[in-house]
């Protein structure tokens, strides 16, 4: 019943939002600064801000309900990213580029929020393709990351006081294309195919051995690969991908090793204003809750070893000429596994999102989310978010 009085309360909210102000065309200019020797330095960024009211069942210590109320990040932090351009040399053109990243919020404590840099890359690009050397975002399932309903809002939350960036869909549709020092190849578009190979550096997951830096080993780095399709059309576009990673991990102290392995698949459709995307993914070493190396919805990262885990979503879009609805829905599984580090049982999380965007301004973009959550591993809870975001 909760359940379906704050989802009537969505939709009259959003439908209250949409009527009491005009759209426009969303077309956020960077700041640009060009040099008379043809050096170029362009600002971007964002703030978002969200207003998050959630119920968290039996969260309490007494067994009954949590209700909070909490001003905080969404999926993505606040950020600002600063990219210098050289003059092109020999068909070579260099870029900088380097992303600070503000989380509003603690685990309730003031000031408590993660102020971090995420990305600091060099890029070359030519007719050969590119190449991305430094940190930033994985490789794999970085396309199925870009949905709708989380890339501007706030997806799943760990409980009442989760502290810093949001989860979106990692562990409820995704596994995370987390920002990792790399080597990446893109080549140049050919004909609408594109692929992107890197080699990330690996993950030494925490858990019960008593020092991991010599206790486990990681000789190579993680490899980590996505091809994708993009064909056009009048009116619209539709993109297919797949992709793969693949890592070694070596328990020394156990005399035992196993491999982070997994593959995806996924489309997505622009057409007319409606959108629709689907993703599907497959994984062994990685747990339902889609962190490699972590273990968010398991005791550790090496309770997951051998674990076989599964990760998919759908989702469907519809923009009103700068009033968007969409609805998506997905799950994070993972199967029960035995392994050196105990028995570990099954879990399915599930997260139903319904939400809204309206763009007020070509920087200002107000915010509706619905939520509906449950899993094995963290309380059941549902949420109705409000949020805006200034884009430049």
């Amino acid at each position: 019943m909760k359940t379906l009085q704050s989802f009537a309360y969505f939709l009259i909210s959003a439908a209250l939002i949409g009527l009491s102000f005009t759209a426009a065309d969303t077309q956020a200019q960077d700041v640009s600064l060009d040099a008379d020797d043809g050096w170029n330095l362009g600002v971007t960024g964002a703030i978002p801000v969200f207003l998050n009211f959630s119920n968290h069942d039996s969260f309490r210590a007494d067994g009954e309900d949590q209700f909070s109320t909490r001003v905080m990040s969404g999926f993505n932090p606040g950020n600002v990213t600063f990219t210098v351009t050289a003059p092109e040399q020999n068909g070579v053109t260099v870029q900088g580029v380097f992303q600070i990243n503000h989380h509003l919020q603690g685990p309730s404590i003031q000031n408590a929020g993660l102020f971090e840099g995420r990305v600091a890359d060099i890029i070359v690009s030519g007719d050969f393709g590119s190449f991305n050397i430094g940190k930033g975002l994985g490789v794999f399932q970085s396309i199925s990351i870009a949905d709708a309903g989380s890339g501007m809002g706030i997806g799943r939350f760990a409980g009442p006081d989760a502290a810093d960036a949001t989860l979106g869909r990692i562990g409820a549709g995704y596994t995370y294309a987390n920002f990792n020092p790399r080597i990446v190849y893109n080549t140049p578009d050919l004909g609408g195919f594109g692929l992107s190979v890197g080699l990330i550096n690996p993950e030494k997951p925490g858990g019960d051995v008593s020092d991991r830096t010599v206790d486990l080993e990681t000789t190579l780095p993680r490899l980590e690969a996505q091809a994708n399709y993009l064909i056009g059309f009048e009116g619209g576009s539709l993109n297919l991908w797949a992709g793969g990673l693949y890592q070694n991990v070596d328990v020394i102290s156990e005399n035992f090793d196993y491999d982070i392995t997994g593959w995806d698949v996924g489309a997505r459709l622009n057409v007319a204003g409606l959108g629709l995307t689907g993703s599907y993914s497959e994984t062994s070493g990685i747990g339902s809750d889609g962190l490699i190396g972590l273990g968010l919805d398991s005791e550790s990262g090496l309770a997951q070893a051998d674990m076989d885990g599964q990760q998919w979503y759908v989702e469907g879009t519809y923009d009103f000429d700068g009033f968007l609805l969409g609805a998506s829905y997905g799950e994070g599984i993972q199967d029960g596994v035995t392994n050196p580090f105990g028995t570990f049982s099954r879990n399915t999380n599930q997260l139903v999102m319904v939400f809204s965007r309206l763009t007020v301004t070509d920087n200002l973009t107000l915010m509706a989310e619905f939520q509906d959550f449950s899993s094995h591993a963290q309380a059941d809870y549902n949420a109705f978010i409000l949020g805006a975001q200034l884009t430049f």
